[in-house]
């Protein structure tokens, strides 16, 4: 192009009419003329944002919407879970326009670089449970309170169907003792209100070696309880997968954020943590609901799940997509 529009200043500088010149060096006049404004190319961005009722809505507005569904204590939503919330706010916006609104106001995550992303891995044993209370996974992690300079142990039930932390418990020691009270609260609060010991399928505890997981005393009152009890292999937490995708998030959210100063403090932060991740904080597996509003619906038979002939993973669906 730069070459033609040589061709055609040399003929206009010898006082050939423009229109000629461009014609002979098969170029448009309006090409030759045009200089770059030096912006990106396509359409400029809209600054407002429709909603269902038909209004428009300044970007400005948006964007504290935004801010507002990132305000909560303990959510660090990524664009595609900001535009499901944007959407039941009645905005009709897709997940390209909220990054831009968000990279614009640097409402984005940091982007975390592991080494790990460079490597392939084995494929480890996975669990895929077809209802809740199926196969529930166990395991502890430490949590540094800076008051006292010690580690505590953080110990959870992870029920690997709808990911809802059922119980958990804080404390600077952790016995067998301490992990049988916690399956007391889980046969109290949830087991038996279900009837989930009085069905065929038995349930599965799966945890690590940990000497808390494999005491005599635990196995024994799992075994009177009718629980099922499997440990993941040595030196493989992705067989744990579930739980150790939940530690991430507690290391994320709360770790990083938060210096605790006394243990009771630290219950304190972390009662409000289970609350949110349970109640409020939505999940891509989980079709963008809490693992409690999931756990309804399904129980209200309004869900089912589907899952992959050849990998076994599975996929939630709401009952009439699945009849659609």
């Amino acid at each position: 192009m730069e070459e033609r529009k040589a061709i055609i200043g040399q003929f206009i500088a010898k006082g050939m009419k423009s229109e000629k010149a461009s014609a002979i060096a098969g170029m448009s006049k309006s090409s030759y003329y045009y200089k770059p404004k030096g912006g990106k190319p396509g359409k400029r961005p809209s600054r407002k944002t429709v909603s269902l009722s038909g209004t428009l809505v300044p970007d400005k507005d948006v964007v504290e919407e935004i801010k507002e569904i990132l305000l909560p204590e303990f959510i660090d939503y990524g664009i595609r879970r900001v535009a499901i919330e944007l959407k039941r706010k009645a905005y009709v916006i897709n997940h390209k326009k909220v990054a831009r609104l968000m990279r614009e106001n640097k409402l984005l995550n940091p982007v975390n670089r592991s080494a790990n992303l460079l490597r392939t891995f084995v494929k480890f044993k996975q669990v895929f449970p077809g209802q809740p209370f199926e196969i529930l996974e166990i395991d502890i992690k430490y949590i540094y309170i800076q008051g006292d300079k010690k580690n505590a142990y953080l110990i959870t039930l992870l029920d690997t169907f709808n990911r809802q932390a059922l119980t958990w418990q804080l404390a600077y020691t952790m016995k067998s003792i301490q992990v049988i009270e916690l399956f007391n609260d889980l046969i109290l609060d949830y087991l038996q209100p279900n009837e989930v010991l009085n069905r065929p399928l038995q349930l599965t505890i799966r945890s690590d070696n940990g000497s808390q997981f494999i005491a005599t005393q635990l196995r024994e009152y799992l075994q009177e309880n009718q629980i099922n009890q499997e440990f993941i292999k040595p030196r493989t937490p992705e067989q744990n997968g579930h739980i150790e995708s939940f530690h991430n998030t507690v290391e994320r959210l709360v770790c990083r954020r938060i210096e605790f100063e006394t243990l009771a403090q630290a219950k304190e932060i972390f009662e409000r943590f289970y609350d949110t991740y349970n109640n409020r904080r939505i999940m891509k597996s989980l079709i963008y609901m809490s693992p409690v509003k999931f756990i309804e619906l399904w129980n209200d038979e309004k869900l089912v799940v589907v899952y992959d002939r050849k990998t076994r993973k599975q996929t939630f669906l709401f009952r009439e997509q699945q009849v659609a």
